[in-house]
């Protein structure tokens, strides 16, 4: 392999967790079918599929802004920068929205996959301005919400030697195995920390207990805290409301036999596990449910 060249590593998240159990064949695409797409003498298709893989849709957009935003803040506290005020943190992030809809929608991502895609554009999804509408006031209303919280007040005080972490990307390993636990927000407490999920969605259906299990055994590994020692906050920014969970060793050590778990399945798949190469697509088997195919970021592609 050349030294400038990217390898595709395996890894396990939650999030790539649950592609897998959602589609197989939608996993193929998103974890292996779109490497390479961006390079200039890719395939056609190769780079069809990262263009596809690159997409979200409103609400996942949506999330995305606000937690760019919060994030800015956030790393501005930490370094002792004044905060803006929320009137115009508000129109700067509704600024950025409108242009990146017109990019979107003027398909500037087909030519540069790295600019805002957005599912409802490449599938020619019929909405009108209302529902538009509708997704930057859920903006607006998730950043007016963050910003007039007891959260917030309480970071605005927070001491700089407190803080760990703000919207990182981290990771730990699990038996030689890459975990990774995106760490929206994170301070030290009393002999252990508590970390704060932020959610812009009406409410979660999902089980949090795997996530938090997960965000439970990266402070064990990053930070030396015990399981009890470990808080989370799930702060729903749309609706303000605030659940506080713990967690103990007993759980994490579930989860831990379920990411095994998950682990081998996944690899079931590979033809060579060692350098992640994955059996031919055909092997990844595609789901029948129309409601997920009509959701899927690669029907384009998807024979």
């Amino acid at each position: 392999m050349p030294m400038n060249q990217i390898r595709n590593e395996f890894s396990w998240s939650k999030t790539r967790d649950e592609v897998f159990q959602t589609c197989p064949r939608q996993y193929y695409f998103r974890y292996y079918g779109h490497w390479g797409g961006w390079e200039k003498d890719a395939p056609e298709r190769t780079k069809q599929i990262y263009i596809l893989k690159n997409l979200k849709n409103r609400h996942m957009w949506a999330g995305e802004k606000v937690h760019e935003c919060i994030q800015h803040t956030l790393r501005n506290l930490q370094r002792g920068i004044p905060v803006l005020e929320v009137d115009r943190i508000v129109s700067i992030t509704l600024n950025q929205m409108r242009e990146e809809f017109r990019s979107s929608r003027d398909g500037r991502y087909l030519v540069h996959p790295k600019t805002c895609a957005l599912f409802e554009h490449e599938y020619n999804v019929e909405m009108d301005d209302a529902e538009w509408k509708r997704v930057a006031d859920g903006v607006e209303l998730c950043l007016r919400n963050f910003y007039r919280s007891e959260t917030f007040s309480m970071l605005r005080e927070l001491p700089r030697e407190r803080w760990l972490e703000v919207e990182t990307f981290s990771s730990f390993y699990l038996e030689g195995t890459k975990i990774w636990a995106v760490i929206d927000c994170s301070f030290r407490t009393e002999g252990g920390a508590t970390i704060i999920d932020w959610k812009t969605g009406r409410g979660s259906e999902s089980d949090i207990s795997l996530q938090l299990a997960c965000y439970g055994m990266y402070a064990i590994n990053q930070w030396g805290f015990e399981a009890e020692k470990v808080k989370l906050i799930e702060y729903n920014l749309l609706t303000d409301q605030t659940v506080g969970f713990s967690i103990s060793a007993g759980e994490i050590e579930s989860a831990k036999a379920y990411i095994k778990g998950s682990i081998e399945d996944m690899q079931s798949l590979l033809a060579d596990v060692e350098n992640n190469v994955p059996k031919p697509e055909r092997f990844f088997q595609k789901v029948t449910d129309e409601k997920i195919r009509d959701r899927c970021n690669f029907q384009k592609v998807c024979d």
